[in-house]
């Protein structure tokens, strides 16, 4: 063998060698920069949590896919006769990136309440909660509670039952009265169309009459002892 041929495979035997780490495996070719295989595509990150559309672009085809009317973006931009017979939004708050509209006919009251979420770069519809225009609504916006959270007890017409487990059936326990406040425990459990969540030294209640403070009307009680 001549001097240069084994330089060669002396260089050779230690790229493979260096190949088999994994250390070097991107060097090597073997893995992409990105921790792809060569040939794979990563997908691109969002970087952006806020979506490039605006947010009354999923009202909208929200609008006009279920309900087949046209949409005005802003109930205070109707105007008449072009937007009689349309739905319009109206923007309730902002919470932890969550957006709340209310949603009804163009001069008319509201029907339905909608929270949404921008998940993979677009505005999701995250909660619809439909109203009906002749009984008055639970005060307030039902933003999804948490454990641990410090929340208030509205909208009732007597007093929230208090239950030993979750669900329509259990035994009652306990009725707090709009007003008391209360700290969310263990949560949430679907059942019988509610989500229920254990109140700290009380029991199980519906999550429907639980508002968290700022929300919640000007007449609260101090959280009384269990």
């Amino acid at each position: 063998m001549s001097r240069r041929a084994g330089k060669l495979a002396a260089v050779t035997a230690a790229v493979t060698t260096l190949c088999a780490t994994a250390a070097l495996t991107v060097a090597c070719g073997l893995v992409g920069g990105d921790g792809t295989r060569d040939g794979e595509v990563t997908p691109a990150r969002d970087l952006s949590p806020t979506p490039a559309t605006p947010p009354e672009e999923a009202l909208r085809l929200w609008v006009e896919r279920r309900l087949n009317q046209g949409f005005v973006a802003d109930c205070d931009e109707a105007r008449r006769p072009d937007d009689v017979g349309k739905q319009c939004a109206r923007l309730r708050g902002e919470r932890d990136g969550l957006l709340a509209y209310e949603l009804g006919p163009t001069f008319g009251e509201p029907t339905r309440l909608m929270i949404l979420q921008a998940i993979g770069g677009s505005w999701t519809i995250a909660y619809l909660e439909e109203r009906d225009p002749d009984l008055a609504p639970v005060p307030g916006i039902p933003w999804p509670l948490e454990t641990g959270a410090t929340v208030v007890v509205v909208g009732t017409s007597r007093c929230l039952r208090v239950r030993e487990e979750p669900g329509l059936q259990a035994r009652e326990v306990d009725c707090l009265e709009n007003g008391t406040v209360v700290t969310t425990g263990a949560g949430p459990v679907e059942r019988d169309g509610l989500e229920w969540w254990r109140l700290e030294g009380y029991g199980w209640s519906a999550g429907r009459w639980l508002r968290y403070p700022e929300e919640a009307p000007a007449h609260r009680k101090a959280t009384p002892t269990a």
